[in-house]
């Protein structure tokens, strides 16, 4: 009995200490995410994730998936795009190694990603990028290079081959091109990173209008910080979720940025055009 009230007093002692280490940096605020269950919303729909194998490309193949589209994931580590697809329904996943930052592939990689998706493509998510190692006034040339052949030139490249594919192929229905930017894309920027998120942010603008005469809806979702393995966070529902930096007072999980996209896949969005959503929690709206 003692020695089952010493090991229940260690764990108090333990739950306690841990406690008290969060408030110091800065408070409780636990994640809960109310799930929508889309089962049909995209059921037919053949869709293009880049950088789909982990973190938020991962959480919107799921969404996608579970929602009734055939999914293919793109990215540069194989092993990790594989680790990815078996985690889902193998009949409905495929996927391709394709660094974007290597512009030149770009019409060879959509031919492929046509084939894989047996012809056609409905959409396509820009969700692959590069985040920051150095920050103003330290910025060196090769950190500016790594962020924009990837994030600015990478993105760009992708949506202009599948873009020209479409305008090759025209369709009786909606297709749509949704670009990840960041709430970095609408706050001041002084390094490529941010300054980055703002020209998908402007490419968003610019082919939203370019593209809708031909039923290619373009629009963009701008998160603020997402809990996920890139930031070198890892959680779940109910884990907390502190953050000072918004009015919310926690960071997002990717599954919530996931849910939006789908939604704008859906036919419940089919009359916006050149928009980026800002889901950050309200971060935005104070600087």
């Amino acid at each position: 009995m003692i020695k089952q009230v010493g090991k229940a007093a260690l764990r108090l002692s333990r739950a306690c200490s841990a406690f008290v280490q969060t408030l110091k940096a800065g408070g409780v605020n636990t994640i809960a995410l109310n799930q929508i269950q889309n089962h049909d919303a995209l059921s037919g729909k053949r869709i293009v994730i880049t950088g789909g194998g982990s973190g938020i490309g991962f959480a919107i193949a799921k969404q996608c998936v579970e929602s009734g589209a055939t999914v293919l994931i793109t990215g540069r580590n194989e092993k990790k795009l594989k680790t990815a697809a078996a985690k889902l329904d193998e009949k409905r996943m495929r996927y391709l190694v394709w660094d974007i930052a290597d512009s030149s592939q770009a019409d060879a990689k959509v031919a492929q990603c046509v084939d894989l998706l047996d012809g056609h493509v409905d959409a396509v998510i820009n969700n692959a990028g590069m985040q920051p190692h150095e920050f103003f006034p330290n910025v060196s040339v090769d950190e500016w290079n790594r962020i924009y052949e990837t994030n600015s030139r990478g993105t760009f490249f992708v949506s202009q081959a599948f873009c020209k594919h479409w305008m090759e192929h025209p369709s009786h229905s909606y297709r749509h091109l949704v670009n990840i930017s960041s709430q970095g894309g609408f706050v001041g920027a002084i390094y490529p990173y941010r300054m980055s998120k703002w020209d998908i942010r402007g490419l968003t603008v610019g082919l939203g209008l370019q593209m809708a005469p031909y039923g290619v809806l373009v629009n963009g979702v701008a998160p603020g910080v997402v809990k996920t393995a890139m930031q070198g966070f890892a959680m779940k529902q109910g884990d907390n979720g502190y953050c000072n930096q918004n009015p919310l007072g926690r960071v997002a999980l990717p599954e919530e940025i996931a849910q939006f996209v789908v939604f704008m896949l859906s036919g419940a969005c089919n009359f916006m055009v050149g928009q980026t959503v800002v889901l950050d929690g309200g971060y935005s709206l104070k600087n």
